[in-house]
């Protein structure tokens, strides 16, 4: 399975799995993407997405205790999520500072 396999939502799962600080549990992941949605995403809808990305290998599900579990990024989808960032870079030109402090 590829990025472009997933949903913009999912794509959305594996860059908050990598970017959140603290373990990368449910309710974290769920905070870092309403900081990001206009409304609230509903617990059903992120859990059963991240149960697709365990599915596909794209996510290790590990528990942290009864109730809780960690997300994170396997070799597949962190290299995915890594190609995703770098097509998206190439089309994205950012000026560069070059050497004597002005930028290109």
């Amino acid at each position: 399975m590829t990025i472009h396999d997933l949903t913009g939502f999912q794509r959305d799962i594996l860059q908050a799995i990598a970017a959140v600080d603290e373990e990368p549990y449910g309710l974290a992941l769920k905070d870092y993407l309403d900081e990001r949605y206009g409304e609230p995403i509903n617990h059903s809808r992120l859990y059963q997405n991240l149960d697709t990305l365990v599915d596909v290998d794209l996510v290790n599900r590990d528990p942290l205790d009864d109730r809780t579990n960690a997300y994170t990024l396997t070799d597949a989808g962190q290299h995915q999520l890594t190609r995703y960032a770098e097509t998206l870079a190439t089309l994205c030109p950012v000026s560069r500072p070059v050497a004597d402090g002005g930028s290109h």
